[in-house]
């Protein structure tokens, strides 16, 4: 109810007037001597407004279009004439654009989808065309001129109505719809040259007065010249220059000059229609094809970048979840520090290296005195929480580079690598005192006994770890709570 504003009213008046002027240019400059017009323009705004535009917004529009036909049709026809004449044009394109629009839809982007370009060849350039030629040729018969036939009369209108249609509704309708595919033609110098040339040999072309007897191939060019416009620049940019060409050939032709000059009006009306045609034709489907080809090429690459995000996205999870089930495997699930799978892997790396480059490596395993009271005076899971407890205390009293693990139970291994036997007691006799002063929560005091052993090449690994294990039990004989090296006797 709102739609008589501004915006509108100045659509309405630019349409109307857009409208009177092509009629003007089509009857003036499109016309042959002998009547028949090449192309009624004005259908080819009636058409790309019906497209662009809501079905729901049409009918506030057609009462211009009805005045502007009779405005153009006043000077030669009577107002009953270019009334019927109106409704007509109307009729054929307003239909046409319901069936398009019904026949391509989710179709968002006109023009450049080859179903579209089928669906507009079809409806809008055939049946319907072929249908108001009909009607057209019936009002010319009857009420107009009476001496020519009603099949040349609805040959006039259709080829009239379909080149119109064909030169200006593609330009107009990719124009509003997607402006920004005349940005892709870049005005360098290549492509200014190629214009100039291209223009030039139509004019000369087109304005020569030969005197031949037959067509020759020469406007051939004009389409190898389109495809390659179509190709570099897109669809928008080459329907212009088809359009440009088919301004120049008409002109030159109607008065008389170029190629088709050579046959009677009748012939040479066939062939400059049919040439105009299939210069509009060609590229529009080709640029179409090229169009969804690069579409689907965008979509292409696009789905392969969201699979690579994807792939990169699941081999991190799968990476990640990997290091956790490393982490998993390698770690004591009660104490979180190396189990006993990972402290043999590390004693076989740290006994190979000391081998190899002749360091010193030693062994500290250490059990908890009296663990099996613990558990059956206050239960396993404070036993648990007493494990946990050792375990972190004697992992911030250790060097980083020490490794630390639980062996089984309740027994640690500490693996110090370029440590001596001295310095290894040295740190077993510091972690005993740090256990031996610490206060439990739920059990009060607690103390460990612990072995030391340091790696002696000609013996083999399990020598190592028994010679550790050895003085470990020897410090739990001599009373626990104690600090015991293996210096060979003890076994």
């Amino acid at each position: 109810k709102n739609f008589f504003n501004t915006k509108n009213i100045t659509s309405i008046l630019l349409l109307s007037f857009a409208y009177i002027f092509l009629g003007i240019i089509s009857i003036e400059y499109t016309t042959m001597s002998s009547g028949v017009v090449i192309a009624w323009l004005p259908n080819s705004v009636l058409l790309a407004f019906f497209l662009i535009k809501k079905i729901k917004e049409w009918k506030y529009y057609i009462p211009f279009f009805i005045l502007s036909e009779i405005i153009v049709d006043y000077p030669i026809f009577t107002v009953l004439q270019a009334l019927q004449f109106s409704l007509i044009n109307i009729f054929e394109t307003a239909v046409s654009a319901f069936l398009i629009k019904k026949m391509t839809s989710p179709i968002n982007l006109p023009f450049t989808n080859t179903k579209y370009i089928i669906v507009f060849f079809l409806v809008a350039l055939n049946i319907m065309p072929s249908i108001s030629s009909i009607l057209g040729a019936t009002v010319y018969t009857t009420q107009v001129v009476e001496n020519s036939t009603f099949f040349e009369f609805w040959r006039i209108w259709y080829f009239g109505n379909s080149v119109g249609i064909l030169l200006l509704t593609p330009i107009i309708v990719i124009t509003y719809e997607k402006f920004d595919l005349l940005k892709e033609y870049f005005l360098n110098i290549k492509n200014i040259i190629t214009i100039i040339f291209a223009v030039s040999l139509a004019i000369v072309l087109f304005s020569y007065n030969n005197q031949m007897t037959t067509l020759p191939t020469t406007p051939l060019i004009f389409i190898l010249i389109l495809l390659w416009i179509v190709y570099k620049q897109g669809i928008l940019a080459s329907l212009i220059l088809a359009l440009i060409f088919s301004i120049i050939t008409m002109y030159f032709t109607i008065n008389s000059t170029g190629p088709f000059v050579i046959f009677s009006q009748r012939e040479t009306t066939i062939f400059l229609q049919e040439f105009v045609a299939i210069l509009t034709i060609i590229p529009l489907f080709i640029g179409a094809l090229l169009f969804e080809v690069k579409e689907s090429n965008k979509k292409l690459i696009d789905l392969n970048n969201i699979l690579e995000e994807k792939v990169k996205e699941k081999t991190k999870i799968l990476l990640e979840s990997n290091e956790k089930l490393t982490l998993l495997a390698s770690k004591d699930a009660l104490t979180n520090i190396y189990n006993r799978r990972m402290l043999n892997e590390y004693i076989l790396q740290e006994t190979k290296k000391s081998k190899r480059h002749k360091i010193n490596l030693s062994l500290i395993l250490l059990d908890i005195d009296h663990f099996k009271d613990i558990n059956d005076k206050y239960g396993h899971k404070i036993g648990d929480e007493v494990l946990i407890e050792i375990s972190s205390l004697l992992s911030k009293n250790i060097r980083q580079s020490d490794i630390f693990g639980r062996w089984g139970g309740e027994e640690f291994i500490i693996l110090l690598p370029q440590t001596n036997i001295k310095n290894a007691y040295e740190v077993a006799e510091s972690l005993r005192k740090k256990i031996e002063k610490h206060y439990f929560d739920k059990v009060g005091k607690t103390t460990i006994s612990l072995g030391v052993s340091m790696y002696n090449p000609k013996d083999n690994i399990l020598d190592f770890i028994e010679n550790a294990d050895s003085a470990m039990y020897k410090a739990k004989y001599n009373g626990r709570n104690k600090v015991e090296c293996f210096n060979g006797i003890f076994k």
